[in-house]
């Protein structure tokens, strides 16, 4: 059977001349591949030229890529001169050309779509750094990363977008296991720009959600001046620790990520996307005891393996700065019915709800009267139980999607596959991908295409 030649295909920025390094493969010539497999990456450099389309700038995303895949399923043979070598392999050298051939690939089978076939598939990614000092020059979006985002389209297509806010039982499903989205890429038959932001140093609590949303420069300048104080007076003095931890949790409170907008580059030029089209939240993010600041009224929630980061000015001023809040059912569900309406009325975004696996078939407990009431207050398969029913009757009065977590790992077994309740094997994170990807197929549907 005749070879294609594999060719990058286009990619245009519009006001900037793309330039490319040389090619990181990520399998080895002769291998059989799948279409949408990615197959190897280069790093990608905008060089603002006369022209600079305004508003479009990627200056706060440092980290910068383009992976591809073979379209169709095929044997490849790559071009061992795509690797320049070095730092050739990590700095954009090479102005990007449509036509540029980087190797060949034998069709598995005999109807394939001609010559049109050999095209890449593009998969462009970009990362906004939480400091620019905190660069690493190699690897898939590497460093200390505030967001991560890939997009993927053909000319004038629309790509919707997700915004991943969960925490572990989201994130290995959104960023899969290279941390670049190539599950995600390679499931997706629809263009699609997947968003992803970490829950440190801020957990993606309902609550905390909603103060980004309203927050002021005012009052966010308020914050600040608080946290500075606070470090300011502290005794004994301030670690890096502390200082490190507090640039974080101010860049992170200054950002409201569920109204960014997205500058994205491809084959047809330049584009703006508007605010996510749908929003994957994660039911595991909502705590039963929130931080409240005693005096400015904020909401803070931190995982407790992220607050171990922090210095001990930091922690301090945690422990003396905020009051703690507890929060019944019936509070999470109100702060969700406040979040999806919120959203509803400033970006029109769909909600997706991770929500909690109520039982791993390994409880023993066989008389509850030991326990005090509410049992939701000291048993966790208790506490899912009610979270998962209120999220129900909240899918009744509003527009939220459930991603049933708790069927899945009851229909593939939640011991094997789910065995802490939050982190998921492999075979379990493609089966709630699927499920995502379903609704955002639908959520396409209605969105707009570029102009």
């Amino acid at each position: 059977m005749t070879a294609l030649p594999l060719t990058l295909g286009p990619l245009r920025a519009d006001g900037f001349a793309l330039y490319r390094s040389g090619v990181r493969w990520l399998v080895p010539s002769g291998q059989r591949v799948r279409a949408g497999q990615v197959i190897g990456y280069c790093n990608v450099k905008l060089e603002p030229n006369a022209r600079l389309a305004a508003g479009l700038s990627f200056a706060d995303e440092l980290e910068l890529q383009v992976a591809f895949a073979a379209r169709i399923d095929g044997r490849v043979a790559l071009a061992a001169q795509a690797m320049s070598g070095g730092y050739l392999d990590l700095h954009g050298i090479k102005l990007w050309s449509a036509e540029e051939t980087v190797g060949e690939i034998e069709p598995a089978a005999p109807e394939t779509g001609g010559e049109a076939a050999g095209r890449l598939r593009l998969l462009a990614l970009a990362g906004r750094r939480m400091t620019a000092l905190a660069d690493v020059h190699s690897g898939l979006m590497p460093g200390w990363l505030g967001r991560i985002r890939g997009w993927w389209c053909e000319e004038d297509e629309a790509p919707v977008t997700l915004l991943s806010l969960g925490i572990c039982d989201a994130t290995g499903v959104v960023l899969g296991a290279a941390s670049a989205f190539f599950e995600m890429f390679e499931h997706a038959p629809f263009p699609a720009q997947m968003v992803f932001v970490p829950d440190h140093p801020l957990a993606p609590a309902a609550p905390v959600l909603l103060d980004q949303l309203r927050r002021t420069p005012a009052e966010m300048a308020e914050i600040a001046a608080d946290l500075q104080a606070a470090l300011h007076a502290a005794r004994p003095a301030a670690t890096a620790e502390d200082h490190m931890m507090a640039g974080a949790l101010l860049a992170t409170m200054r950002r409201s990520p569920l109204t960014d907008s997205y500058p994205v580059f491809t084959g047809s030029g330049s584009r703006r996307l508007g605010p996510a089209t749908a929003v994957l939240l994660s039911l595991n993010a909502e705590p039963q005891v929130i931080l409240r600041h005693r005096r400015l009224g904020y909401r803070l929630h931190m995982l407790r393996h992220h607050q171990a980061a922090a210095g001990p000015a930091l922690r301090q001023w945690l422990a003396a700065a905020f009051e703690p809040v507890r929060r019944s059912v019936e509070d999470i569900r109100r702060d969700y019915a406040e979040l999806i309406d919120t959203l509803g009325r400033e970006t029109g975004a769909r909600v997706l709800i991770l929500n909690r696996m109520s039982t791993s078939g390994l409880e023993t407990v066989s008389n509850y009267a030991a326990f005090d009431a509410p049992l939701g207050d000291t048993l966790a398969n208790v506490a899912s139980k009610e979270l998962n029913l209120m999220l129900e009757d909240l899918a009744e009065t509003h527009p939220l999607q459930i991603v049933d977590v708790d069927a899945i790992a009851a229909d593939l077994g939640g011991a094997e596959h789910l065995p802490d309740g939050v982190h998921q094997s492999s075979l379990m994170q493609t089966a709630i991908r699927g499920e995502i990807l379903a609704a955002l197929r639908g959520a396409g549907r209605e969105a707009p295409r570029l102009s």
